[in-house]
């Protein structure tokens, strides 16, 4: 009796394997307050076109606060918004933008308090002001369940037992954080995520990418501080929300994991901190 003949296999009626969906990207920190009117949706697409779906814009003070409210609700799948006042304008912080910040608290969209923190190296309100706005942001932001934003720079040793004090009760994250590999883990220890910015690509910041390195991705949301520190290979070029990319694609590098993995955990990271579903960033 002959060998059966091989059943035909035809190729074309294969159903072929489904593609990896390409990586969801979150800027967790961009000041499109600073992009004029007709920039912001050119920049948006473009972050779109990177995988890039949403972006959170933080407010500095009493000039752009309206601002980061209206942009939140022209673009509601996009954009989120938190509302506070930097520490460069802490001076400005009276009884009247004390009660425009507790508004914006409540519109719809508004998802944090911040920009917030101390900033001793330009001085721009005295310390006494940054330390009593600071204060009274913190406390409103734990009032209102709500995380904050922090800004740092050379202010650690006012800003570290501030957070402590709230320990267990306060969520947020550190942007753009500069310090070493041992109050990055402290930041962690106190329950709050470290921001890493476009920095991590400078040729000269070692700090940065030793800091980076003691994290896990889980503890880290990526951001461009847009307008500011364009990452490699864009540096000298104004930032915006799709460069992020090159920030994770660095981490991952650092970290010995792909892209993908890191785009994944800071936009989880992302959507838990900030209370935000699996429904947001969304189309247009």
């Amino acid at each position: 009796m002959g060998e059966l003949a091989p059943s035909p296999c035809p190729l074309a009626k294969l159903t072929p394997m489904p593609a990896d969906p390409p990586p969801l990207w979150i800027d967790s920190h961009a000041h499109l307050t600073m992009f004029e009117d007709d920039e912001v949706p050119a920049a948006l697409q473009r972050a779109v076109e990177h995988g890039v779906g949403g972006v959170l814009v933080p407010s500095t003070g009493p000039a752009d606060l309206a601002r980061v409210l209206d942009l939140a609700a022209a673009w509601p799948r996009r954009l989120l918004a938190a509302a506070g006042v930097h520490p460069h304008d802490a001076s400005s912080l009276d009884g009247a933008v004390k009660g425009r910040v507790e508004r914006a608290l409540a519109v719809h969209g508004v998802v944090a308090v911040g920009e917030i923190g101390l900033d001793y190296h330009y001085m721009s309100s005295p310390r006494e002001d940054q330390l009593r706005a600071l204060d009274w942001q913190l406390e409103l932001a734990v009032g209102a369940g709500l995380p904050v934003i922090l800004h740092n720079r050379e202010s650690w040793a006012d800003l570290e037992p501030r957070l402590a004090r709230h320990r267990g009760v306060l969520r947020g994250v550190c942007h753009s954080f500069t310090e070493g590999p041992g109050e990055a883990a402290r930041v962690t220890e106190l329950g709050l995520l470290v921001g890493v910015s476009g920095m991590v690509t400078f040729k000269g910041a070692n700090n940065i990418r030793d800091m980076a390195s003691v994290l896990a991705p889980a503890q880290v949301l990526v951001e461009t501080d847009s307008p500011y520190l364009a990452p490699v290979p864009h540096r000298g070029r104004r930032n915006e929300p799709s460069y992020v990319v090159q920030v994770g694609e660095r981490l991952a590098e650092l970290w010995g994991v792909t892209a993908a993995e890191v785009a994944a955990a800071s936009t989880r990271s992302f959507r838990d901190l900030f209370a935000v579903g699996e429904g947001w960033p969304g189309p247009a």
